[in-house]
């Protein structure tokens, strides 16, 4: 005894999934927003001093990827805060420091959370933001397959 499963529209479930338009369009397109979506996120959550470090944020986008990152070199001391030695004088702000270690959340400037740097409060936002599908990135490769 055996069983038969067939599926009503495979041939044109099958020629769908091997075209170009269908998938790869619609699924860069997508990549693409959402990369564009995690830039304006960090860049909002980027403390701005000068603006070089907010302006320095960039993404690569790639049709199957995308990175987002910046060329600054100071950013991972932004990011996960730094140490620094008490009592010396810095030119810069025309102050002795006082502090051994500086969080993130004591630059001042970005929106964010406490103990997050900018990198990290934008990724959890734009994961609720994909988590309530309040974007259509879905909807977009869903209208290929019902043409």
């Amino acid at each position: 005894m055996g069983y038969t499963l067939q599926i009503i529209g495979g041939k044109k479930l099958l020629k769908a999934l091997k075209s170009d338009k269908t998938i790869k369009k619609p699924l860069a397109d997508g990549i693409g927003r959402i990369a564009n979506k995690y830039v304006a996120l960090v860049k909002q959550a980027t403390p701005v001093v000068t603006g070089r470090l907010r302006s320095s944020i960039y993404s690569n986008i790639t049709p199957e990827r995308a990175s987002v990152g910046t060329n600054v070199q100071y950013a991972a001391y932004v990011e996960y805060g730094h140490k620094q030695q008490p009592g010396r004088y810095v030119a810069a702000i025309g102050k002795r420091l006082v502090q051994r270690e500086v969080d993130p959340v004591h630059i001042e400037g970005g929106s964010r959370e406490r103990d997050k740097g900018m990198f990290a409060y934008a990724w959890g936002v734009l994961l609720e933001w994909l988590g309530k599908e309040k974007h259509d990135i879905h909807r977009e490769i869903d209208k290929e397959f019902t043409k």
